[in-house]
């Protein structure tokens, strides 16, 4: 399949001063052979994809596959205590970031299957969720709105707490959601969420942005400008892998196969291929490989320090943060 793709300005600050870092196609679904260029913008300094899919053409680069990257499977048949088992430290660690927060409305943007929505209640939230896609199934029985967040119509400031865990960096127009986020929350209430960090080994040599649906990459300093704009005060930014496992580990494996032949394309397809994950780490060109198994062995067992240490610095790939509305959004 071939989309139609467009050149666009900086989606956070609106800079037309640019540069392209790097090309990457869609390593994980492969719905197009397109190319796509990711650029950091000369102003805020945020990555972004361009050229990129149009608007109406971005849904199409979304499978049923990536609705259930964690069950691998939609056909086989999946309950609530499940789903609650498969993804416990997950949902733990979210809840870990806002365990300072005084329950009160909450609001989930990118809400899945409802799960994070009924850990909070049970914390004594008064949830509700919105979910982009319908055909992601509502196994907890909770209050989720389907469809476009920009198109839906919610009191202004009725939530204490918004809540995109992973969604941001997905959206069309960051700038446009952040200020709907800002209209719908309290004086002093939070949003909080976690985004990917351009500012990473990750992002920058690894390529771990799940491109072409990621569209926007935040460092810290963009993050703060794009949450300012709407009115948003930043209380904390943090990184930290155990928000959705964004490790460093596979670098070693990556960076051998470069070295011995492999083109970048050719690397990153086998790093992404879920379909046979032992294809990167324990195979050459789809055969059986003992010196990359042992190259593998050894990727895991040194690269846990430096991802802990990477965090501690800030420039992990998970950027958590937290921002607080002070006053009327503007």
């Amino acid at each position: 399949m071939s989309s139609r793709l467009v050149q666009v300005a900086c989606p956070v600050c609106g800079s037309a001063q640019s540069r392209e870092v790097f090309a990457v196609k869609d390593y994980v679904h492969r719905i197009s052979d397109d190319t796509f260029g990711v650029r950091c913008c000369g102003d805020c300094g945020a990555g972004f994809l361009s050229p990129r899919p149009t608007a109406g053409d971005i849904g199409n680069f979304y499978p049923r596959e990536f609705y259930w990257s964690f069950e691998k499977s939609a056909e086989v048949p999946l309950t609530a205590a499940d789903l609650l088992a498969r993804r416990s430290v997950q949902v733990a660690n979210k809840l870990r970031c806002m365990a300072h927060l005084k329950p009160g409305r909450l609001l989930d943007v990118g809400a899945m299957k409802g799960e994070f929505l009924y850990a909070t209640r049970q914390q004594g939230w008064q949830v509700e969720g919105v979910e982009f896609s319908a055909s992601v199934p509502n196994l907890f029985d909770v209050s989720i709105r389907y469809g476009e967040f920009l198109e839906m119509a919610f009191a202004p400031a009725s939530f204490d707490c918004v809540t995109m865990w992973a969604v941001l960096e997905h959206v069309y127009d960051p700038r446009a959601y952040t200020q709907k986020i800002a209209s719908v929350l309290s004086t002093g209430g939070s949003f909080m969420g976690v985004v990917t960090n351009f500012n990473s080994i990750h992002a920058r040599w690894l390529r771990a942005d799940d491109f072409p649906r990621h569209l926007t990459m935040f460092t810290k300093s963009s993050l703060g400008t794009l949450l300012r704009e709407a009115g948003l005060q930043p209380v904390r930014m943090w990184t930290d892998q155990r928000l959705f496992g964004g490790a460093l580990r596979g670098a070693l494996t990556y960076g051998t196969k470069r070295l011995i032949g492999y083109d970048v394309d050719e690397a990153f397809y086998e790093m992404r291929d879920w379909r046979d994950p032992e294809a990167f780490c324990c195979k050459f060109r789809g055969r059986r490989s003992a010196a990359m198994r042992w190259v593998s062995r050894v990727d895991n067992a040194t690269l846990w320090l430096p991802e802990k240490l990477l965090d501690l610095l800030g420039f992990g790939f998970n950027l958590g943060f937290e921002a607080r509305k002070v006053s009327a959004a503007p």
